[in-house]
């Protein structure tokens, strides 16, 4: 059976007419979640060592020193070594943030419901990330999530740390939308006496703010945000980029088709990007196309070469454009 660190230093240092010396520098902290530290030191090396229990912390220290002394001494490697099973260390407690008893309290959770109804958002979403700690001393993880916006809290209660995330995304929707945030702030200045009421003021005093818009409703606000004779102009030039027939794809014609489309994008404002993919066997070229707006509008096409599968995802992308448009 192989030897444990502990005795390959002692019978080390006994050669050198030395003994390690052990000394306990964490008892754990008296909690059934303890964790002991030992340093031990051997002439002029020193390391210390961190486990479950005394006599793992013990070998870990042990280990550390010898690594220590066959790197100084430039010894080919370790003599083989068995520590004990080790009970593995507890996760790390996150720390809670506490509040101040001088500030007033605000009902996050319910302050950001709201402002999803009133904005026509899904409602806000809480995850459970972990809870570690012991029994009686529990420290809790909660994720809230309004579309694509997610903040953390952390509390001793899964109760606080919804309050504790909820205030965070609350925080960040005021940053996108500061008239918002003034509604917080004269709240919380206010220190209305009842939740009730604050509810039923914020109802009626709230603004509704466009946060985002439905993908099904994304041609209207398209058209709506393009004067009508922009509009018409503009659905004109882009059914001209449309050829008659596709028998002749030259790269010429694929670059006039190109450069024509980019300007009619910047009159409404839009960027594309256009990459060629890596080659798809046998010999096939894709290229993929995005218009750079909200939601993404994005084409691909495959051609025998770079040049077609470039004309053909042109093709595609104009035609999709002109589908909102009309």
């Amino acid at each position: 059976m192989s030897k444990t660190p502990v005795s390959i230093l002692h019978e080390m240092m006994v050669q050198e007419k030395i003994l390690p010396n052990y000394e306990l520098i964490h008892d754990g902290g008296g909690t059934h979640m303890n964790t002991f530290t030992y340093r031990v030191t051997c002439g002029n090396f020193t390391a210390n060592g961190t486990g479950r229990s005394k006599k793992n912390a013990k070998h870990e220290a042990a280990k550390a020193v010898l690594e220590m002394i066959v790197a100084h001494r430039g010894y080919p490697q370790l003599p083989a070594s068995e520590s004990p099973v080790r009970t593995p260390l507890p996760p790390p407690v996150p720390e809670v943030q506490r509040i101040p008893p001088d500030v007033p309290f605000v009902n996050a959770v319910g302050v950001l419901q709201t402002l999803c109804l009133q904005n026509n958002l899904e409602d806000p979403k809480y995850t459970l990330i972990s809870d570690v700690g012991p029994p009686h001393a529990k420290v809790f993880t909660i994720q809230c999530g309004v579309a694509t916006f997610q903040e953390v809290g952390i509390a001793r209660t899964k109760k606080q740390a919804k309050q504790e995330a909820a205030k965070k995304l609350l925080d960040k929707l005021t940053d996108i939308v500061p008239d918002m945030n003034e509604q917080i702030v004269e709240y919380k200045s206010n220190s209305l006496p009842c939740e009730a009421s604050f509810f039923k003021d914020i109802k009626t005093s709230i603004k509704k703010f466009k946060l985002g818009i439905k993908i099904s409703e994304y041609h209207t606000e398209l058209q709506n945000n393009i004067d009508i004779e922009v509009k018409k102009d503009l659905i004109t030039k882009l059914e001209s980029l449309l050829p008659e027939n596709y028998n002749n794809i030259s790269a010429e014609l694929v670059q006039d088709i190109h450069s024509r489309f980019e300007n009619m994008l910047s009159i409404i404002g839009l960027d594309m990007l256009i990459e060629c993919l890596k080659v798809i066997p046998p010999k096939k070229y894709a290229v993929v196309v995005k218009l750079m707006c909200t939601p993404n509008i994005v084409e691909i096409a495959i051609g025998s070469t770079e040049t077609e599968a470039t004309f053909y995802v042109l093709l595609k992308v104009i035609k999709c454009l002109l589908m909102l448009l009309k």
